[in-house]
């Protein structure tokens, strides 16, 4: 008969509470991607205890399942494709989703190293210029610098660029008036 050593046989024991948590997470990775501090935060509400979530996170981590840096990669990558916004507003973004700083200024490094933030700020607002027309100069300078500051882009890219399309849009009147001369 073999003679098993009451510490050998704790490698075989499963922490239910563990599994539970484990459970969990993979069901939260299985509709996006979340951050390690997300996922601790939605175990946390679940009440598990702080051995579990450790555990679960960092067995997480070691499977690839919960990365940062990729998620803050993908993050950034998205949002300049369908939300485009300053870099400001995307670093408080990822600090909220608990990035670290470091992370942070890395991706957005390598992200807007070659974005022009006054091109991205101009398409936006050419996107947007149709909801200006027939409101007074000053109350349309006024929403488009609100809606580009709330979107991050700093003041001198902003009103660079309002100019612009204002300029734009007394244009596309004066020609539309041209054609029906």
């Amino acid at each position: 008969m073999i003679q098993i050593h009451p510490e050998s046989a704790k490698l075989f024991q499963v922490d239910a509470e563990a599994e539970k948590a484990k459970q969990v997470a993979f069901r939260l990775l299985s509709g996006r991607a979340y951050t390690r501090k997300e996922i601790l935060g939605k175990l946390q509400d679940r009440e598990f205890s702080k051995q579990a979530m450790d555990q679960t996170v960092a067995d997480l981590e070691r499977l690839g399942l919960i990365d940062d840096r990729a998620f803050a990669e993908k993050f950034v990558e998205s949002r300049l494709r369908n939300r485009p916004q300053g870099r400001f507003m995307m670093a408080r973004d990822l600090k909220r989703r608990g990035i670290p700083a470091e992370v942070i200024d890395s991706v957005l490094e390598a992200a807007y190293a070659e974005l022009d933030a006054a091109e991205m700020a101009l398409k936006l607002m050419q996107s947007r210029k149709n909801r200006y027309r027939g409101l007074e100069r000053q109350k349309a300078l006024s929403r488009m610098f609100g809606f580009l500051g709330r979107r991050g882009f700093d003041a001198s890219v902003t009103r660079q660029v309002i100019e612009q399309v204002w300029r734009e849009m007394g244009e596309d009147v004066e020609n539309a008036s041209d054609e029906f001369a």
